[in-house]
């Protein structure tokens, strides 16, 4: 049966799309990328840059949200969003960056399950479990920062070991954005 929900269609063409960058990145640039993701976990920009992004959002969603008895704390949302970016960015600088990017992986994990939810086709079990997969990496990169450091040099150890999975990433993004267009089809 066809999908007639837009939604996952153009949700696996656009994780196929990523999938096929960062492919295309592992293959082409392996020592710049190593070098960058070595660095990442103590780079002070990444860090504050999607600590705000996360802290918006959740904002964002608090502040759309029905909050019933709270629902007085609404007006204040700005400000305790800024207050909190500035409580974490203070408070939390040591590893920001992957702590942020693993709250921003939890963060994308729901509207990308909400949206496949009552799809009918066997396509929205691939974006679950890359759903599942962001939310256990999410948690791990949150509550243990410094394994972002240990999956780059066990992942990256080797020139083969990037190009294998730059080659990995190729194929798993063409297949994720051929079956979005046929869905869309």
């Amino acid at each position: 049966m066809q999908d007639p929900n837009p939604f996952l269609g153009s949700l696996l063409i656009g994780l196929g799309a990523l999938g096929l960058l960062a492919g295309i990145v592992l293959l082409r640039f392996p020592a710049a990328l190593r070098k960058g993701l070595e660095a990442f976990p103590r780079s002070k920009i990444p860090g504050w840059l999607l600590t705000a992004i996360g802290v918006f959002w959740v904002s964002w969603v608090i502040r759309h949200a029905a909050l019933g008895p709270f629902d007085v704390v609404k007006p204040l949302i700005p400000v305790l969003a800024l207050v909190a970016y500035a409580a974490i960015v203070w408070f939390l600088d040591e590893l920001l960056a992957p702590r942020a990017l693993g709250g921003l992986l939890l963060l994308l994990a729901n509207p990308m399950l909400n949206g496949v939810r009552w799809t009918d086709s066997a396509w929205r079990f691939a974006v679950v479990l890359i759903a599942y997969a962001w939310v256990i990496a999410g948690c791990v990169l949150m509550l243990h920062p410094w394994a972002f450091r240990r999956m780059v040099e066990k992942f990256m150890a080797s020139p083969g070991a990037v190009r294998a999975a730059g080659w990995g990433k190729l194929l798993a993004g063409a297949v994720l954005a051929a079956a979005g267009l046929w869905l869309l089809r």
